[in-house]
Parts: C-alpha cells; sequence; structure tokens
C-alpha cells in the first residue's frame, strides 16, 4: 500500500500572531479524521529583544561594508572641502576626488584604514559579544531546564522571605499553582520548626554559613506535612551581594515510612527472638529435671537392685559378681553422664544459688576438661537476678567460653561480675590471640550476634574488643531486676 504524502500547513491562532505549522496526513479510512502533527511553532510577533538581535547579526555581518562607506563618504567630504573651501590650493572637486596631492592622498588613506580598521575591530567585537550572548542564554536556559526538572522541589526566596521563583516539583508538594505561591513569604507556604529563631536559613546564610543542611517535616499551607531533607545555599548578584536563599526540598515520606517498616519489623522479630528463647529455656529446663529426676531416680533404684543382689549372692558366685560390679559401674557411669546432660540442659544451680555460683561451676567444668585457669571476681559476692537476666548472662557466658577454647587459644580468663545501682555487669577477659575486626563485622559470626541480640533483648549493651596478641574483652551491661518467681523462664 502507498502511504499517503504529507505536507505543511500554517494555522493562525491567538491574537499575538503565532503560527503553528503542521504536517498534514489524508484522512485515515476507518475514522475519517484529519491528523496534524506540529512540527514549528513560529512567531510573528516582534519584541525589542527580537529587534536587537536582527540589528546585532546585520550590525556582524556588514560592519566592514559599513567602514568602506564611511571611507568613501570620507574621501568625498574632504573632496569638496578642499574644492570649495580651500579652493585656492586646487581648484575642481572631481580632481580632488581623483588626484588630489601626495601629502594629501596619505593622510586621506590613514583615516580610511582607520575607518576599516575600527570597522573591522567592530566586527570582531560584536561576533564576539554575540557569542557571549548565546554561552549566557545557553547557560541560562540549562540553568532554568535544571530548575524546573529536578526531582526535589526548589524555591528561591529573598531576603525579606518573599518567595521570587518556584520549580515544578514544589508546586506538586504543596498542591498550589504558581499565582499562588510566587510572592508569599516562605513560611506561608511551606514552614517548619526551624522557620522562625536563630535555626531558619535565611538567619544562618546571613550569618555567613555557605550550605545548610537538616532534616525537617514541613507543613504546607493546606495542612499536608511532608518530611524533608532541606539544603539552603546563598543566592547572589554578580557582585557578591546577598540576594537571598535557594532551598531544595527532597522528599524522604517513602524513606520514612520504609525506616518505621523496618523498625516495627525489626521490633516483631525481636519480641519473637525473645519468646522463641524463652520457650527453649523452658523446655531446656523441664527435659533436665525429667532427666534429672526419672532417668536419675531409675538408674539410681536399678543400681540399688544391683547391690542387693550382690549381698544375697552365694559364696561360689565370684564370676557372676564381677558381672554385677562391672554393670554397677556402667550405671554408675550413666548417672554422671545423665547429671552432666541435665546440668548442660538448664544447670539447677543457676535457679538454686544464683548467677555467681553458676558461672563458678562452669568455669571449674571447663578448667577439668582443658588448660585454662580462671580468675572469678564478684560484687557483691552473691549476684541476684531475675530469671530472664540470670540465663541470658549465663548463656552469654557459655558462648564466650566456647568461643575461648575454640579460637582464642588463651591460658588465663578474667571474669568479673558486678552489680551497682541500676545496672548489672559483666566482663570476660582472655590472653588470647585477640579478635580482629573483620572477625566482628563478619555476618557469619552467628555466636557473636546471638550474644549481642540476648543483651538487646533485655535492653542492655553489648561491646567486643580486641588486639592481635592481646587478647579479647566482653563487656555487657544490663538493667538491674530484682529476682522474682513471675518471671522465671
Amino acid at each position: 500500500m502507498q502511504e499517503a504524502p504529507n505536507y505543511e500547513v500554517q494555522l493562525n491562532i491567538g491574537s499575538d500572531g503565532r503560527k503553528i505549522y503542521c504536517e498534514k496526513d489524508y484522512p485515515e479510512p476507518q475514522s475519517g479524521y484529519i491528523s496534524l502533527k506540529p512540527t514549528q511553532i513560529r512567531s510573528t510577533r516582534q519584541t525589542p529583544l527580537d529587534t536587537k538581535k536582527k540589528i546585532l547579526t546585520i550590525a556582524r555581518e556588514r560592519m566592514i561594508l559599513l567602514g568602506v562607506l564611511l571611507s568613501g563618504v570620507y574621501w568625498l567630504l574632504e573632496s569638496f572641502v578642499h574644492s570649495h573651501i580651500f579652493f585656492n590650493e586646487r581648484p575642481g572637486f572631481l580632481h580632488q576626488v581623483l588626484t588630489p596631492g601626495a601629502h594629501e592622498i596619505w593622510m586621506r588613506l590613514i583615516i580610511v584604514i582607520l575607518f576599516i580598521s575600527f570597522a573591522c575591530y567592530a566586527q570582531w567585537t560584536i561576533g564576539r559579544f554575540k557569542e557571549a550572548e548565546n554561552a549566557i542564554w545557553r547557560a541560562n536556559a540549562k540553568l532554568t531546564r535544571i530548575f524546573e526538572t529536578a526531582a526535589d522541589g526548589m524555591r528561591v526566596v529573598d531576603s525579606d522571605r518573599t518567595i521570587l521563583e518556584v520549580n515544578t516539583t514544589f508546586l506538586h508538594m504543596v498542591d498550589l499553582s504558581r499565582e499562588d505561591v510566587i510572592g508569599k513569604k516562605c513560611f506561608e507556604i511551606f514552614s517548619g520548626s526551624a522557620c522562625h529563631g536563630d535555626r531558619c536559613p535565611m538567619v544562618r546564610i546571613i550569618a555567613g554559613e555557605e550550605r545548610i543542611e537538616y532534616d525537617e517535616s514541613k507543613i504546607s499551607s493546606n495542612g499536608k506535612q511532608i518530611p524533608c531533607i532541606v539544603t539552603a545555599t546563598p543566592f547572589k548578584d554578580r557582585n557578591g551581594q546577598l540576594i537571598g536563599i535557594v532551598e531544595d526540598f527532597k522528599d524522604i515520606s517513602d524513606r520514612k515510612q520504609a525506616e518505621q517498616d523496618l523498625r516495627t519489623s525489626h521490633a516483631q522479630l525481636r519480641e519473637l527472638s525473645t519468646h522463641m528463647e524463652n520457650v527453649r529455656e523452658e523446655e531446656r529446663r523441664k527435659m533436665a529435671r525429667e532427666i534429672h529426676d526419672e532417668l536419675g531416680q531409675a538408674l539410681s533404684v536399678l543400681k540399688m537392685d544391683v547391690k542387693w543382689l550382690t549381698h544375697h549372692l552365694a559364696d561360689d558366685t565370684t564370676l557372676l559378681e564381677d558381672k554385677l560390679n562391672s554393670i554397677s559401674d556402667r550405671i554408675d557411669t550413666t548417672i554422671h553422664t545423665v547429671q552432666r546432660l541435665s546440668s548442660e540442659l538448664r544447670p539447677g544451680m543457676l535457679d538454686d544459688l544464683g548467677l555467681s555460683a553458676a558461672i563458678e561451676w562452669q568455669a571449674n567444668e571447663i578448667r577439668n576438661r582443658v588448660n585454662i585457669n580462671f580468675d572469678i571476681v564478684s560484687i557483691p559476692e552473691d549476684i541476684i537476678l531475675d530469671a530472664a537476666s540470670s540465663i541470658t548472662l549465663f548463656r552469654v557466658f557459655q558462648e564466650a567460653l566456647t568461643n575461648i577454647i575454640r579460637h582464642a587459644r588463651a591460658t588465663q580468663v578474667k571474669i568479673a561480675l558486678n552489680q551497682n545501682g541500676n545496672k548489672t555487669t559483666m566482663t570476660i577477659r582472655d590472653d588470647g590471640r585477640g579478635i580482629t575486626r573483620q572477625q566482628i563485622a563478619d555476618p557469619a559470626s552467628l555466636g557473636l550476634i546471638g550474644m549481642r541480640e540476648r543483651i538487646s533483648n533485655l535492653g542492655g549493651r553489648f561491646a567486643l574488643s580486641g588486639e592481635p596478641g592481646k587478647g579479647t574483652t566482653i563487656n555487657v551491661s544490663i538493667p538491674f531486676f530484682l529476682k522474682s518467681s513471675e518471671n522465671n523462664v
């Protein structure tokens, strides 16, 4: 199918004589409408700026010709003066034009050269002026486009706090038209807590600050509240005199909402983690109690039965007696194993004697297995806490000992417990290899993350530091709570 040809048509619209040139297509078969595509918008109305540009264009293109014409006019005028005023020298106008004297020719040529030189210089100057004007126009157009298309809301305010100019984004932020904004006071359109007093950006800029940036919730005249990052910079004239300020408003509503959602999610996850930890500790306590009570008692009864059988055997049953003694020894080993498992699940000493005693017991257990010396100081000697705080500090202590055994290669560990005022602190310091910053920040260090989260759940502080070759120090601080049976975990 052959394409329909396009041709340009002219439409005159408005009282200002603007002309819109369009491409006209043939009617489409289905719709029957004529499609007009604007290609140019030309204005026939002459403005003073257009007239000035036209004069500059003509002057730049014809300045040398003007210099030549002025030189010719001067030559004729000089000939006329010499033929009619100083006629005694050399009469005759035509003679003065064509064959003046040598000195006269020299003088006239100097003037002609000056005319033409001035014309060339003027043409060059006008050309540079035109280029500078175009550069200024392009720069102004670029800045205007940047200002109007900026993603942030922007406004220009003079020293009297009157709004001089705003961009489209700012108008969308305040939901007002340009006419409703220009000429109004800045605090009437978009205000905040910093608009009055020493925190006002205008006051601070006048005082000499070059750049101001702060977070603030701004309120428009229609009551709309928008959290923003506000940036203010000086607005000066060509002489460096302060005219006002340029304010940039970055709408961070989405970021604030995301931060709030993240905080809510983090709080919910922390509450869930605390709940899961409490449930796990409760299960450990029940399991430890059942192992200790049920299995321990059953093994004890079994051992008593074996002892009874041993005492009631005949004298000639030595082999059977040896077998029963072996079984009794195995039962003893099993009882010790049950007691150890029960203590590891939930040390009964922690509930019965308190945190200090439980930490001393755990340190003795470790000392019996590995070559590490422990120095424990507790002030006061018996630290009594609620169940949640006690088990949290004890589990952090256990995790710290596990890391020391696995990684530190330490021979000496110092533990300091202190209960003073409204907080309880625990410091664990070893003389091992020392943890590095990379290891502290490693997201795979789940043990460290677990300790930090346990302390955070109680509203406490967890600090970890180390120096290569000089050991590692853990500082833990939690709010002090009295021990209560209602808070048992």
